[in-house]
């Protein structure tokens, strides 16, 4: 398959987080995206501020970041990759130091959101984080309850500024969650798909099985948005759309 997309959230550095345990797998899991089709992949691994400080993190990412390029070197993987981070929501984000977290060379962030509940100053602390000259990449946005019950939540963010990625999963496996990618898709609140992969098995690289369940527009907007993304160049998302509550369901 011609090499044209990117993965911009992935779990394959080895031993960081909960995704590949092991480099044996992360090169598994870089064959895997090479199949797919992809050109590129930005290493996200978790960060949360409360857990993890950033000096030990930075270090433990540049360690995995460099037995991975040695391997995938020594192995000829014709793909292109760069660091980045899967930050976990802290209101204290915009006081970090966003370019060790940024999708290297970029001003893109990748923000993570809580399952459990709806923080609050979400708003706020976006806006902060473009007040210094980034822009938030919210990622999987189809996992939170609070925006599937409420999605003007996610017009909201959009409309402020953010961008929002969805998992290739979410489209795959079909039933409710892709009937919901679909509307926010049709509302112009999606502007990336990624893998978010962990493993080979369940949750693993499946990034050219989610651009074909894509709407072909959609498709095409998505691949070129990840590029500029990977590139550190603009994007320039339409315009969103106010989901409405009417007879009870969004359209």
């Amino acid at each position: 398959m011609k090499q044209t997309l990117v993965d911009l959230h992935c779990h394959l550095l080895p031993g960081i987080d909960d995704g590949a345990k092991n480099l044996a797998m992360t090169m598994a899991m870089l064959r895997r995206e090479v199949e797919d089709g992809a050109a590129g992949v930005v290493f996200t691994p978790h960060f949360y501020y409360e857990r993890t400080g950033l000096d030990s993190f930075l270090q433990k990412r540049q360690a995995a970041l460099r037995r991975t390029a040695a391997a995938a070197k020594a192995e000829g993987l014709p793909i292109a990759a760069k660091a980045g981070a899967e930050i976990y929501y802290t209101p204290v984000l915009p006081d970090l130091d966003l370019a060790q977290l940024a999708f290297a060379g970029t001003r893109y962030l990748l923000i993570e959101l809580p399952t459990t509940h709806h923080p609050s100053g979400i708003e706020d602390t976006l806006f902060a984080v473009q007040q210094r000259g980034y822009t938030p990449i919210l990622a999987h946005v189809e996992r939170y309850p609070y925006v599937t019950e409420d999605p003007t939540l996610l017009y909201r963010w959009v409309a402020g500024g953010a961008l929002a990625q969805i998992n290739a999963a979410g489209l795959i496996r079909g039933g409710h969650t892709a009937k919901l990618l679909i509307r926010y898709i049709g509302w112009n609140l999606v502007h990336f798909i990624s893998t978010d992969a962990h493993n080979m098995v369940a949750r693993p690289v499946n990034l050219r099985a989610g651009f074909e369940a894509l709407p072909a527009p959609a498709a095409y907007a998505f691949r070129k948005n990840a590029v500029r993304a990977f590139l550190g160049r603009q994007i320039e998302p339409p315009e969103p759309q106010e989901p409405r509550y009417r007879f009870g369901r969004w359209a």
